[in-house]
């Protein structure tokens, strides 16, 4: 014969062992829930940095005076600075008086966009290489030539610690002597 007031107590040990691990399995959830929740929103803050870092790019392209300040050696390229970090190379700035969007504004465009990013910077283009256009005199003085350009935009942002560095690579065909 069993004794039922022996198994009575039983049944309420195995019931606070499964509360037990069904709250720990809810904790989990919710931490799980709240770390993808984190990892969504640092998803979001590069995408962004990365697009306005992109759309600095695009504005610095396309505008014939951004290569031609570069091109020429005129020291007009939009109030250049030097970065010491990366052997004092020469950028502007996306925003300012003196920035990117006021020296080479797009046409029709009345305002700069709202920017996440709150440290931009588009480098000076870099001519990588050339080699004369096909079709033309290599030995002549004024064959165009085919040349190869690098952009690079740095953008970051503070606030989410997302940063970003992008490189564009362009061909334009330039009269022979413009690539240095």
């Amino acid at each position: 014969m069993s004794h039922p007031s022996r198994q009575q107590g039983m049944v309420l040990i195995v019931t606070l062992a499964m509360l037990v691990v069904i709250t720990l399995f809810v904790i989990s959830m919710v931490r799980l829930g709240n770390t993808n929740a984190i990892i969504v929103g640092n998803m979001q803050a590069q995408k962004g940095v990365e697009a306005e870092a992109q759309q600095a790019l695009e504005i610095a392209m396309n505008k014939f005076s951004f290569f031609d300040d570069a091109i020429q050696a005129t020291n007009t390229w939009a109030s250049p600075a030097t970065d010491p970090a990366r052997n004092n190379e020469q950028y502007v700035a996306y925003s300012g008086t003196t920035g990117l969007w006021a020296a080479y504004t797009p046409t029709g465009a009345t305002t700069a966009p709202a920017t996440l990013s709150d440290n931009m910077k588009v480098y000076r283009p870099q001519c990588l290489f050339f080699e004369p256009t096909s079709g033309y005199s290599a030995l002549s003085g004024i064959a165009p030539q085919d040349t190869y350009w690098d952009i690079t935009a740095v953008a970051s942002d503070s606030k989410t610690g997302a940063s970003t560095e992008i490189h564009q690579g362009l061909e334009m065909r330039l009269p022979a002597g413009n690539c240095k």
